[in-house]
């Protein structure tokens, strides 16, 4: 009998676990790995502090800015209502606005759409990869 309760416990065990890690439902199965080298000459405004650079990394327009000394911040230019073809506008930051539905998000509060619910702006993690590098993931 406790043999039973043993395999029934452990069945349940494996197959009810679910990751949970989604960081925005709207960007499901958006997958980013990269290492930025600044030695590379599309990466060289990144040098500087206040640099920034808008590149395709691994299939995505991603926009990356150097905040500082060692602080990055990479955000993705797809608008989260994803029936907008056309990129982000980020010509008046930090407030980003998706051209085909003037929705607007501020990247410097983690993407978030401002002033009314919905999906934000997919951020990805940036890590210092010694001091000519950075990795970009999600």
């Amino acid at each position: 009998m406790i043999k039973k309760v043993f395999i029934c416990f452990l069945f349940l065990s494996l197959f009810s676990c679910e990751d949970n890690t989604t960081i925005n439902d709207c960007f499901r199965g958006v997958f980013v790995q990269e290492i930025i080298e600044f030695r590379l000459p599309i990466y060289q405004k990144l040098i500087v502090n206040g640099g920034s650079t808008t590149n395709t990394i691994d299939g995505r327009l991603i926009h990356i800015i150097r905040n500082s000394s060692s602080n990055y911040i990479a955000f993705d230019l797809e608008c989260p209502i994803r029936t907008c073809n056309s990129p982000l506008d980020i010509s008046n930051l930090p407030t980003i606005t998706c051209p085909c539905h003037e929705k607007k998000y501020n990247y410097l509060e983690g993407g978030r759409l401002i002033g009314e619910e919905g999906c934000s702006m997919l951020m990805y993690n940036v890590t210092p990869v010694g001091s000519n590098a950075i990795q970009i993931t999600n």
